[in-house]
This record gives structure tokens, sequence and C-alpha cells, in this order.
């Protein structure tokens, strides 16, 4: 690819800059001068309309076509002026010269003692006016007509071309002179410093740069000196950089020395630390195995507390169903004792009035007391039977609900009541009480099984734990529902629980009557069920003296 010189570039540039400048003011001088030449010649023409103005008025005011044709053509003959014409008043055309005879003009075809242009033509029309003098007045004058004189443009021309050639002709010779000056000074200035550093550049000699620097343009303090001195400054830091190279490859060869000698070391306790290792992994892989080992064993072991812990939770579901057939059999053992006794005294009865009749002996009297005590047998009798079979469907309700796994409709306030009368015998012999509050008509679809062991555990615990010293307890079941879910509050007025018994309360055998019965499996079966069984939540807030509180909740109805 071929260079380009910069300073050509830019000479060229300059010059077609100085040109276009140039030949921009010649063309606004030349319409200058146009426009200057061609308002003389108009002033010119009105002047010479003024000039002739009143021979011409009196010769139409007397028909004098000689004189007439006379002033017109001396009008005609001067250079200025290329045509004349005179029309009389009554639009008469008296003289003509220098337009073609079809080219008619009127009085009323220009405005009088204005300037005209048409076509190249441009020039004057005047009115002319005829003054009559009456001795020592004159009037008003008489128009007599109107006369245009014309000029062109060729006129201008000529005057233009005559004012401005010699500007021109000074101009293009000033284009050429400052041109050759121009391009002088760029050579000198900038074309053969350019060169010189270019030949400077190129000769660079990597192996001697101090000999590579480059002499400053001669007498010039502009941008090639600065240019040269930062070349000059880059060989300085170049010849820097080359000793700097030079020192630290001498330094890497030293390193490399130094390396090979540590590489041999290296190897040697590499070999050291290799026997080292491999030893390491023998005993690595012994350890190994006996971890495998541990490992089946603990895994042995989980398996086994996992097996013994749902044994333990099913051992604690029966001892609680043991606990209620032992309560509900001494409770069934009073309404049936009594029951045995009514029908033994009305026993007796009958066989006393069965006497009393065989002998003949029986009164009115007699008849009445045998009739009221069989009534009163026979009441005592009723209601001690209903109570035991009450007992007993109760009893049979929950008892059958802990054994199955069956998922049922059940109302949660309805059955609540039923676990609570399946207590009686434990709630008796305490002065507690249970308080329900919320909508009695939920119904839930859950395995209620599951629900009685929630219910039971709950009042259980308190019986057995939060109630220890305290005479007259309170536990309050509250119950609401969305569309979803079903959330059941508990809470008791018992001893409550410190800050680490209560992150301690649902794990498994955490129990504070440990030595006194407590397997510590109560509540750890209640969070199971809850989150496991009913898919739900469960957490518990306390503290010592305050009673302990539940919330619990989960889907209303549960997956078969």
């Amino acid at each position: 690819m071929a260079v380009v010189s910069i300073s050509k570039q830019l000479l060229n540039k300059v010059l077609l800059a100085y040109v276009l400048l140039t030949m921009t003011v010649m063309a606004v001088q030349v319409l200058f001068s146009y426009m200057s030449v061609k308002k003389e010649i108009s002033a010119e023409l009105a002047q010479l309309k003024h000039t002739i103005d009143d021979s011409l008025s009196q010769a139409i005011w007397e028909l004098n076509d000689p004189q007439i044709d006379a002033i017109g053509k001396g009008l005609s003959d001067m250079k200025l002026v290329q045509a004349v014409i005179v029309i009389d008043e009554y639009d008469g055309v008296r003289y003509r010269n220098g337009l073609t005879a079809d080219f008619e003009i009127k009085n009323n075809t220009f405005k009088p003692n204005e300037a005209v242009e048409f076509d190249d033509y441009f020039g004057f029309h005047g009115n002319l006016t005829y003054t009559l003098t009456n001795g020592q007045s004159k009037n008003n004058g008489h128009h007599v007509g109107t006369i245009t004189i014309l000029s062109n443009d060729s006129n201008i021309y000529s005057a233009v071309i005559v004012q401005t050639m010699f500007p021109m002709i000074g101009a293009l010779f000033s284009i050429f002179l400052i041109s050759y000056v121009i391009k002088r000074l760029f050579h000198n200035l900038l074309t053969t410093p350019l060169e010189m550093l270019s030949y400077g550049i190129s000769q660079i000699n990597l192996s001697n740069l101090s000999q590579s620097k480059l002499d400053p343009p001669s007498g010039q303090n502009d941008e090639l000196s600065v240019l040269t001195d930062s070349f000059n400054l880059l060989i300085n830091k170049l010849i820097e950089y080359k000793a700097n190279l030079e020192l630290a490859q001498n330094e890497l060869l030293d390193a490399n020395k130094r390396l090979d000698k540590q590489n041999i070391d290296l190897e040697q306790e590499v070999t050291k630390k290799t026997s080292t290792l491999s030893q390491a992994n023998q005993e690595l892989a012994l350890q190994k195995e006996e971890l495998v080992e541990s490992e089946r064993e603990l895994r042995y072991s989980l398996a086994q507390l996992t097996q013994t812990q749902n044994q333990l939770v099913q051992s604690e579901k029966m001892a609680s169903l043991g606990s209620l057939v032992a309560g509900i059999s001494h409770e069934i053992n009073t309404p049936v004792g009594i029951g045995v006794t009514a029908v033994t005294y009305l026993s007796e009865c009958v066989d006393k009035l069965s006497q009393e009749v065989s002998a003949k002996t029986l009164t009115q009297t007699k008849m009445k007391t045998f009739i009221s005590d069989a009534n009163h047998s026979c009441e005592l009798l009723t209601s001690n039977l209903n109570k035991a079979s009450q007992l007993i469907q109760s009893f049979k309700d929950i008892a059958v609900d802990q054994t199955s796994e069956a998922i049922r409709d059940v109302n949660i306030v309805s059955y609540l009541n039923e676990v609570i009368t399946s207590l009686q015998p434990k709630l008796k012999r305490t002065e507690h009480r249970i308080e329900v509050h919320g909508d009695e008509d939920i119904v839930l679809l859950c395995r209620a099984g599951a629900l009685s062991q929630i219910f039971t555990n709950l009042i259980l615990n308190s019986i057995v734990h939060a109630f220890d010293g305290i005479d007259k307890g309170v536990m309050t079941f509250s119950f609401k529902t969305d569309q979803d879910n079903v959330y059941i509050n508990y809470k008791d007025n018992g001893n409550g629980l410190s800050e680490e018994n209560l992150a301690m309360l649902f794990e498994p055998f955490f129990t504070t009557k440990r030595g006194q019965g407590g397997s510590g499996l109560g509540t750890h079966i209640l969070y199971n069920i809850v989150t496991q069984s009913f898919n739900g939540e469960i957490t518990a807030q306390s503290g010592v003296g305050e009673g302990l509180e539940y919330a619990i909740n989960f889907p209303i109805k549960q997956e078969i």
C-alpha cells in the first residue's frame, strides 16, 4: 500500500481551502460589481430623462415630429441606451428604437417615474409634462405622454469585466505565489524533518541502542522536536529495560541452578516420604476396614434402638389402654354392685310377699309398701345399669380407636367428651376440671385412635406432671378452623417448665418423673402423631409457674 505524505495531504487541503475562499470572495465581488454597475446605469438613464424632459415635452405638445425624432435618435446613439420609446397622451407611439414593433408599451404598462425591468432590459419609465407660461405665472402643467429609456445586461457585463479583470488576475497570481511559498515552507518545516525522523527510526540498532538516538531538527522547537525527544526518551527506557533484562536473566540462571539442586534434594525427600506414605496408606486401609465394621455395628445398633423405641411406644399405648381398662373396671363395679344389691333386696321383698299371699296375711298396707320398695329398687337398678352401659360404651369406642388405624368422620368436641368420660376414674380422684371452648360442629376426617391418643396424652401429662402439688387445676381446650385446617389450643395452669426443660419437651425418654414411673414417651408420641400421622405442626410455650400451652394445627381431612 502506497504511503501518502502527511505534508502533501496538509498542503493540498490548505491550498484547496485558500482557493475556495479566494473564489468565494471573487464571486461576491463580481456580484457586488454587477449590482453597483446596474444601479449606476439606472441612475444615468433617469438623469437622461430629466435632461430631455422639457424639450421632448414641448416637441410633443407642439406636434414637432422632427424634433421628437432628433431627441430620440440622440438618446439611442448613446452607448448605455439600448431602446427608447416615446408615447403621447393618446397611447400613440411617437418614437421607437431598439425594440421590435410587436412589443407594445402603453402609458399604463409601468408605473410612472420608476425604474423598470423585464427580460434582459432594465431602465426608467417617466411621465412627460408640458408647463404653460402665462405672463409671470405657470400653471400645473399638462401631461403629454411618457418616455421609456432602457439598457440591457450586456452593458453591465462589459463594465463588470473591466472592474474585476485586474483583481481576478491578481488573485490567480497570488494563489500560485502563495502555493509555492507554502509548499517550500511545508517542505522545510515538515516534510524534510519527518523524512529524517522516519529514516532515523528505520535505522534503529537493537544491539547498540545508544547510537540510535535522533538529533532534533536544527533551529526548531515544535511538535517534531517533542516527538524526537520522546523517541530518545523511549530509547533511554529501552536501554534501561535491556540492562534490567540482562540482570534478570543472570538471576534466573542462578535460580535455575538452585532449583536443580533443590529438585535433587526434593526427589530424595519424596522417595523417603513415599515409603512413609505407603506405610500410612496400609494403616489407613486397616483403619477403614475397622470403621466399616464399626459402621455396620452402629447400623445394627440403630435398627435395634429403633425397634426398641417402637416397642416402647407400643408398650406405652398398651399401658395407657391397660390403665384405662383398670379404671373402667373399677368404675363399672360401683353401679353393678348397687344393681346387685337392689336386685337382692327386690328378690327378698318378692319372697316375703309370696309367703304372706300363701298365708293369706297380705294386707293393703303391706302391698303398698312392697310396690314402693319395688319401684325404688327398679329406679336404682335402671339408673346404675344405664351408668354402667355408658361407661362400657365409652370404653369400647376409645379402646377400639386406640387399636385401629381406620379413618372416619369425628366430631371433635363430642369425641373429646368421650375421652374425658373414659378418663373419669383418674379425674374423679382429683378436683381438677376440664373446660372446652369453640365450635361444637367441627367434623374431622382422621384416625380417631390417634386423635384419642393426643387428647389422652395432653390430659394425663397435666394430671401427672403439671398439677404435682396443685389440688384444683384447670385444663382448657379451644378449637377453631379455617377452610383447610383445624387449630387446637390446650393450656393448663400447672407448674410449667424451665427454658432448658422446654427445649427438650418432645425428646424421647425425657421426663421430670424419672424413677417415679415416667417413661418420657408421652410428649414424644404426641409430637409424632401430630407431625407424622396428621401432617401437622405442634409448638409449646411455658415458663416456671406459668403453666404449659400447646398450639396444634393439622389438615381437617387426612389422606386415606
